[in-house]
C-alpha cells in the first residue's frame, strides 16, 4: 500500500448535505503532491457512499491510463453530522438521519 497522499475524486454529492458531506470527507485528506498516482474515491449512490482506492499507470499514450484497484473497499451511510470534534460530549448535532418517519424511505438526502 503506497504512503503517498491521495487524490480525491467525490462523486454525486450534489444536495446540500451532500456538498457538506464531501467537504468534511475531503478535509480527512491532506492536500496530494501533483505527480501521486494513488486515488481515493467516494461516490453517492442512494444515500450510501461507496469508497474505493486506486492506483493508475500511464501506459504508452497520454489517454492511456490503467487503473487498477488495491484495496479496500466498503459501503458508508451517514447518520449524523456534529459541529465540533469527536472528543467534544457537548457538540451540537447538524444532521441526524431519522430512520422510522413515513417518508424516509423514499427520500435521498446526499
Amino acid at each position: 500500500m503506497p504512503e503517498a497522499y491521495p487524490h480525491i475524486i467525490l462523486d454525486n454529492f450534489e444536495t446540500k448535505l451532500g456538498e457538506r458531506t464531501a467537504n468534511i470527507l475531503k478535509h480527512l485528506f491532506p492536500v496530494p503532491k501533483p505527480d501521486t498516482k494513488r486515488i481515493v474515491t467516494f461516490a453517492n449512490k442512494s444515500d450510501y457512499i461507496s469508497f474505493r482506492h486506486h492506483i493508475y499507470e500511464k501506459q504508452a499514450g497520454p489517454k492511456s491510463v490503467e487503473l487498477k484497484e488495491i484495496g479496500p473497499r466498503f459501503e458508508l451511510r451517514l447518520y449524523q453530522i456534529k459541529l465540533g470534534t469527536v472528543d467534544q460530549a457537548e457538540a451540537q448535532t447538524e444532521w441526524v438521519i431519522r430512520p422510522y418517519m413515513n417518508t424516509t424511505r423514499k427520500r435521498n438526502f446526499l
